[in-house]
């Protein structure tokens, strides 16, 4: 063991060494100043052990790489040069880390974003498990460990652009950018990384750096940043009570259910419900498919997946006039302008029924006289700005329920908020 701490190891074996992320806490393996320390520490340790000549960073969790800074990082740097010092400190590990003798490989498997994607980037070699839930870029707009100008060594002049547009890329895009070296499936991802470290172990021989330039205006743009821009919800949510993060549950959540249901049609249920398939889950839709086809159309056209795993979810996508099947869905999307008490005889009691609303406003009861049978597991649900979703519980509804559906969206990227004190506004469906 070349170096361990509660949440950073070093294993090392036939001069290879190892290091491990394994931060605790959403997002995956997110940074801040006392973690930086532990990495920094990582490092000084490879540095002074000779034996290293490679060193592969990877994440000791299945969720992913690293998905950038802790939520708690701004709020806690209040003043300009504390954001600044902070910036420079990690700079300056991140090019302890770049300049370190040992060939540097980053494996890439699941969301590598903001801080994760400067850490990669300031390895020699990347392999990228190019799956749905990987995703490469820069979604808070900003770069502050030197990765502005990694990026632009790379990038060239499209670097800027993928910074300021928050936009987020897929392994196999980021390969055709030069970002990464190897961009696989996952069935190939452990023999790429076998493959690329038989060549660099034969040879291992460091690539040549890049004269970093800029790193004073990348520290300047993150000090001068307002932190309300990255924590703020939007308005309208301003008055409710933010389900994601909250106190931890007296009992462990369940996991995302395996079958999604689909009564109606609306693009965001699609949306979930398309990408849910394409992590190995199923889809029952009774509406039309088309758009839940255009999303898989959309992933393999971007490199998420390979045709053969776009065909094979395709396969996990069924349609169900009837309602057939719905019985097996453990979340239920009910689009707009259907009756979500067509699933009162269909769906079991553990399932939970979202019954989509586009807007605040309480709609009459349209509804039969008849009690949904699990109202418990009913809600409300409207998808608002970008990335926010509001959840209106009914006065039936568990807690338990809320804080389910809200842990369900986020790995969609999407971030749930909740208005117990709407809850009289429902109609009595939902």
């Amino acid at each position: 063991m070349v170096f361990e701490s509660p949440h950073l190891r070093v294993t090392l074996e036939h001069g290879t060494a190892t290091l491990w992320l394994g931060f605790p806490g959403d997002p995956v393996n997110a940074l801040d100043l006392s973690r930086l320390r532990d990495l920094d520490a990582a490092v000084a340790a490879v540095a002074a052990n000779r034996a290293v000549r490679v060193l592969v960073v990877r994440s000791a969790k299945p969720a992913g790489f690293c998905a950038g800074l802790r939520p708690a990082v701004m709020e806690s740097l209040r003043h300009p040069t504390q954001r600044a010092n902070f910036a420079w400190y990690g700079q300056q590990v991140f090019e302890r880390l770049a300049a370190l003798d040992a060939v540097t490989v980053a494996y890439l498997d699941g969301p590598c974003l903001g801080a994760g994607l400067e850490l990669a980037l300031a390895c020699d070699h990347r392999v990228c498990v190019a799956r749905p839930t990987t995703h490469l870029g820069f979604p808070d707009t900003f770069a502050c460990f030197g990765g502005s100008a990694r990026l632009r060594a790379l990038a060239g002049r499209r670097a800027a652009n993928l910074i300021a547009s928050g936009e987020t890329l897929s392994g196999r895009e980021a390969r055709a950018l030069g970002l990464v070296d190897v961009a696989c499936c996952e069935r190939r991802g452990k023999i790429e990384l076998r493959t690329l470290l038989d060549r660099v172990e034969s040879r291992p021989i460091k690539p040549t750096r890049p004269e970093l330039l800029g790193l004073a205006d990348e520290r300047r743009a993150f000090a001068s940043l307002d932190r309300g821009r990255v924590e703020s919800a939007p308005e309208v949510f301003a008055p409710a009570l933010r389900v994601s993060p909250s106190p931890p549950p007296a009992l462990p959540l369940p996991p995302l259910p395996t079958t999604i249901g689909v009564l109606g049609d609306d693009p965001n249920a699609a949306r979930i419900a398309a990408e849910a398939v394409l992590r190995g889950g199923s889809a029952v839709v009774c509406g039309n498919r088309a758009p839940l086809f255009a999303h898989l159309d959309t992933a393999l056209a971007r490199g998420f997946v390979t045709p053969l795993e776009a065909e094979q979810a395709r396969l996990r996508v069924r349609a169900s006039d009837a309602l057939a099947g719905f019985d097996r869905a453990g979340l239920v999307f009910v689009a707009d302008g259907h009756d979500p008490f067509r699933l009162a005889a269909v769906v079991g009691p553990r399932a939970v029924v979202c019954v989509i609303r586009p807007n605040l406003a309480a709609r009459p009861n349209t509804h039969p006289p008849v009690p949904f049978p699990h109202m418990r597991r009913v809600l409300r649900i409207s998808f608002g700005d970008p990335g926010r979703v509001g959840l209106f519980p009914g006065p039936g509804t568990a807690t338990d329920t809320t804080d389910a559906v809200a842990a369900w969206l986020a790995p969609f990227g999407l971030t749930a908020t909740a208005f117990p004190v709407a809850a009289r506004l429902l109609p009595r469906a939902a």
